[in-house]
């Protein structure tokens, strides 16, 4: 970093944020909003991640600007050419397309939409924009594409066409694109947003309006975490099918450096013409989605889809605990009682007796005696769906010192495969293990009425991964539709709220 003193003339900065923070928090958009509260003008490249114009006299007067924690996320300060000053200048009066950029004002305020078109006179921009407002009943708040399902028929909606393919409607006054919402708004009210997380997007992937920018977007966002020591593949060029591990990256130019696994040689390649490679055994974080900061290793690949073991807990969750407990069924083994079996009723406060039933009387064993005889009903971990128990459900617990307290479940802690439970009794919250529990019954659809016309998530079946609108329930079923298709039918197992 260098110091400029030149109190007479006006600078442009250019701040190179580390590719790690950025990732990692958002911090370009922290360390921009905080330059404009201290009165610097900003501006956000539309070309590089990481990268702000700020007009100054000197890269000084920016970082005293600075608290300790921003400071640090500087890389490097450059002061730019008139050349490049014009050009940054003109970036500002007409934004490219496609684009990402980020609404500042009013009630779309911090949304992510397309640029559709940025001709319009008067410095106004035409985007696309998930929709607030509903020509229908949605509940306060929702989030959601247009369905175009619940539009009445007749000549009230017409069709919005490209050759033979309709890719939109016009309904009172306003357009829909794949379910996106055709805004315009003036140039001051947008930023643009180079690689926007894909969280942040997740409407306009399941739109599919303009899919190879969907694509190039995603592809970005993905290569943001690509670290020395990954293994890539090269997609495109004269290199196309090698195969090289990275060597050094460079985020904010969009370049990397691979050593090929066949000859040893290095190569600088753009990151938009690699892809990641992953195998089973990988250890992975997950960066977008509903499973977002889970870290496991991967044991299963297919196609897109990976399947991991969970890293809290190594392969599954905690197992119960396995010493005898109060409720536990178990055979005597050895001495005068040996061949009776019951109820365990009572431990010792040492752990070596235990007090079981066996018919009317209560028998006092040492516990080296016994053999517990697992209880099947209780609730088992399966690779396939974990632990079977939500909030709502009716458990009794059936060992442990909570031995018999029944209860509606309030909330379900799968890392640390516990659950809490709301008594019957006497109405106190009961901590237990999951595996102590035997579900009496599945929660009430009732219970399940607040999330009609909410977003659910798709987590069975072929339409797995997306995110669906729900409409009705069934105790086996449920119709929900996609954004922007028809209602169907899936199984209530295929589907989880959030």
């Amino acid at each position: 970093m260098f110091t400029v003193s030149l109190p007479n003339e006006i600078l442009f900065i250019t701040l190179f944020i580390t590719c790690q923070l950025s990732i990692t928090g958002h911090i370009t958009d922290y360390v921009a909003e905080h330059l404009r509260k201290k009165n610097f003008r900003v501006i956000v490249s539309a070309w590089l991640a990481g990268q702000l114009y700020v007009l100054a006299d000197s890269p000084k007067t920016i970082s005293d600007s600075f608290p300790f924690s921003l400071y640090l996320a500087v890389k490097q300060y450059v002061r730019i050419s008139d050349e490049e000053r014009e050009a940054v200048e003109r970036s500002r009066r007409k934004l490219p397309n496609p684009a990402w950029v980020r609404i500042k004002n009013e009630k779309y305020k911090g949304d992510i939409a397309q640029v559709f078109d940025s001709d319009l006179p008067n410095d106004f921009v035409a985007v696309l924009v998930p929709p607030r407002d509903f020509p229908y009943s949605m509940p306060r708040g929702s989030r959601s594409l247009l369905d175009r399902s619940r539009l009445p028929n007749g000549d009230a909606v017409s069709n919005i066409s490209r050759g033979e393919e309709v890719i939109g409607c016009k309904y009172k006054g306003e357009r829909y694109y794949l379910g996106l919402l055709l805004k315009n708004v003036h140039h001051d009210r947008l930023e643009p947003v180079v690689c926007p997380h894909v969280d942040d997007i997740q409407l306009h992937l399941q739109s599919g309006w303009n899919r190879s920018f969907l694509k190039t977007t995603v592809h970005a966002f993905a290569m943001q975490f690509l670290r020395v020591g990954d293994r890539a593949r090269i997609v495109k060029g004269d290199l196309r099918s090698e195969i090289g591990q990275v060597v050094s990256t460079d985020h904010p130019a969009g370049s990397v450096t691979l050593s090929l696994i066949l000859s040893g040689n290095e190569v600088d390649i753009r990151l938009e013409d690699i892809e990641r490679i992953f195998k089973v055994g990988d250890s992975v974080r997950v960066v977008a989605g509903p499973y977002l900061g889970v870290e496991g290793y991967i044991i299963q690949m297919m196609d897109d889809i990976v399947r991991l073991c969970q890293d809290v807990s190594k392969e599954e969750p905690p197992p119960c605990v396995e010493t005898i407990q109060i409720g536990d069924s178990i055979d005597v083994l050895v001495g005068e009682h040996m061949g009776k079996s019951g109820i365990v009723r009572w431990l010792s406060k040492g752990g070596n007796y235990l007090w079981f039933q066996h018919e009317s009387s209560y028998i006092p064993v040492p516990i080296k005696t016994v053999q517990r005889i697992p209880n099947l009903q209780t609730l088992q971990y399966t690779q396939d769906r974990g632990y079977d128990v939500k909030a709502g459900d009716v458990v009794k617990v059936a060992r442990g010192p909570e031995y018999l307290t029944k209860g509606v479940v309030r909330s379900v802690d799968f890392p640390n495969a516990r659950l809490t439970l709301l008594a019957e009794t006497d109405h106190s919250l009961v901590d237990v293990p999951i595996g102590f529990v035997i579900k009496v019954r599945d929660a009430s659809l009732d219970s399940f009425k607040k999330d009609i016309g909410q977003e659910v998530y798709i987590i069975g079946g072929d339409r797995k991964g997306y995110r669906a609108t729900l409409y009705s329930l069934s105790s086996t079923d449920c119709t929900v539709a996609l954004h922007g298709q028809q209602r169907t039918k899936i199984q209530l197992k295929d589907v989880a709220t959030r």
